[in-house]
């Protein structure tokens, strides 16, 4: 029981330490979670939505999470986030299981420690978005099939192969067709490298897999096209999947490799040890795809599935004209996986010239992104706190010492080092940097102004501002377009036509636009409160 009990003690720490302790940040948080607020309200778990009005971007399984959660614990940050961060722990624990099976409870414990610890699992757990439930089932599925791969015993094989289909359709439930799409072209290219098809299912296995498979997909996506019908068809499959890959149109474009540094920072800090696996595998590319009497050793073989596992996500949205760095996190547990493996080479194996050179890059690497990242963090956020020297020095200072134990042949001091580097930055970089991305990430304060002072029937309204947070925070009291797209207002006569309607309404702008208001003869203009940068004012029209 050491190994798991470790394991949860890190992910307590990583996922779970403070996970309430800002407000929802970015566009999407808020977003998801008044969706999922909706739908508990309205009991009705099928068709998304955001004011009352369909918002048909993203699939259920994300709000059906939050909504289960908010229901035990009531409506908060916390309550959002806890599925992604219990996610993420179960991924861990994945990660933990298939190592263990394949070589020993040491790598399993490395590559799960490997994950937990990256920035883009740290962040991701604990973000009420989609990319985490996409990830852990894409996770659990693709590790369920190589265990089955693995399995000589028919019936055991049988139920892997089946909770892989039902792992499938749980990811198809969080992101769409790429749930699918992910495992067909991981699986695919295996079965070629391989020359085997112990990978894939085949006769009952096959018919029972993909049943399951369809009959997890046809719990929202059935009721969905009968309740939607075309709608939801161009919405959800041609906007948001086909439009969104081909074209730049949801504005987020990025250059082809774009996903590059997104890779390289996010597996910190062991991104050495992740070029040197591939490296590695490169070089045993012939015993790679051996026949199947002389295959290699269930690692290698582990290893090659980690390593196109990789590829195919890493390739697939390089070419796509909309980039996020969250897009990535499914190959993160894979290239734990590489990672974990090269750890486990330098614990055990006595040091040569190259590998106390593969040594030396970790603290070089981790010094230098440590670094790079408060630089960032400074430039972004400010000032955040008068801890950050004593932060700094801390890093430089673990920095000379891991320099020093891999001149000293002493690696598995250094590992530790590292990992102990990464467990005591944890508390330091929340107290340090949460605050300051509230500040910067979410417009709480705004709401609860607004919140304080709305009189019976009246909405917020953006006027040539607005952020997602708000949406949240007053329980989605402005107007939404029959696309659950929140209503921005850009002129007077717009605003002026609305206030007519409604008789008063609450306006969130800019402080240079309260003037442009107070000076125009139609309006009657009341300031209710501020934050400093955006104003909340109670609007009238002049009669």
């Amino acid at each position: 029981m050491g190994w798991p009990l470790l394991l949860a003690g890190l992910c307590g720490l990583f996922f779970f330490h403070r996970l309430g302790a800002i407000a929802l940040i970015g566009p999407d948080e808020p977003r998801y979670a008044q969706v999922a607020r909706e739908m508990l309200a309205r009991r009705d778990p099928i068709t998304p939505t955001i004011g009352g009005q369909p918002w048909l971007e993203k699939p259920a399984l994300t709000y059906w999470l939050m909504a289960l959660s908010m229901r035990a614990l009531g409506i908060s940050e916390f309550a959002a986030r806890l599925p992604s961060a219990l996610l993420a722990t179960a991924m861990a624990f994945f990660l933990y299981s298939v190592g263990r099976r394949v070589h020993s409870p040491l790598y399993g414990f490395f590559a799960a420690c490997c994950f937990i610890v990256t920035p883009m699992a740290f962040g991701f757990a604990r973000g009420a978005t989609t990319d985490m439930p996409f990830s852990a089932t894409l996770t659990a599925g693709l590790c369920l099939l190589f265990l089955a791969s693995e399995t000589t015993a028919p019936r055991r094989r049988s139920q892997l192969f089946i909770a892989a289909g039902f792992c499938f359709g749980l990811a198809v439930l969080a992101k769409g067709l790429i749930g699918v799409l992910f495992p067909i072209l991981i699986v695919g290219s295996s079965l070629l490298l391989r020359r085997s098809l112990r990978i894939f299912p085949r006769g009952r296995e096959l018919a029972w897999s993909g049943l399951v498979f369809l009959l997890t997909c046809a719990s929202w996506y059935g009721p969905m096209l009968a309740r939607h019908g075309w709608r939801f068809i161009n919405e959800f499959f041609i906007e948001h999947h086909i439009q969104r890959y081909t074209t730049e149109r949801f504005q987020h474009p990025g250059p082809v490799y774009y996903y590059l540094p997104v890779l390289l920072v996010g597996m910190f800090p062991w991104t050495p040890l992740l070029l040197l696996a591939i490296a590695r595998l490169l070089r045993e590319r012939c015993s790679v795809t051996s026949s199947e009497d002389s295959e290699p050793s269930s690692l290698i073989r582990l290893r090659v599935f980690a390593a196109l596992w990789i590829a195919w996500p890493f390739l697939f949205f390089s070419f796509s004209q909309s980039k996020l760095p969250g897009y990535l996190l499914p190959v993160i547990p894979a290239a734990a996986l590489l990672a974990a493996a090269e750890l486990l080479r330098i614990w055990g194996a006595p040091p040569d010239r190259a590998m106390r050179l593969w040594a030396i890059s970790l603290p070089i690497f981790f010094f230098a992104i440590a670094e790079a990242a408060l630089l960032y963090a400074r430039r972004e956020l400010g000032d955040v706190n008068s801890m950050k020297p004593l932060l700094l020095w801390g890093i430089r200072g673990g920095a000379l010492a891991g320099i020093g134990l891999a001149l000293a042949a002493r690696q598995r001091a250094l590992i530790l080092l590292i990992l102990s580097m990464c467990v005591a930055g944890v508390p330091i970089l929340l107290t340090i940097f949460q605050p300051a991305i509230e500040r910067k990430e979410s417009h709480r304060t705004v709401a609860e102004i607004a919140l304080r002072n709305f009189q019976p029937g009246e909405r917020l309204i953006g006027y040539g501002w607005f952020h997602h947070t708000l949406t949240f925070y007053t329980n989605a009291r402005s107007i939404y377009d029959e696309h659950g797209r929140v209503r921005i207002i850009f002129s007077q006569k717009e605003l002026l036509e609305i206030a007519r309607d409604l008789g008063s309404v609450l306006v969130v702008t800019r402080q240079r636009h309260v003037r442009e208001l107070r000076s125009s003869p139609g309006f009657d203009v009341e300031l209710v409160g501020s934050d400093g940068e955006y104003c909340i004012v109670r609007l009238k029209v002049l009669k």
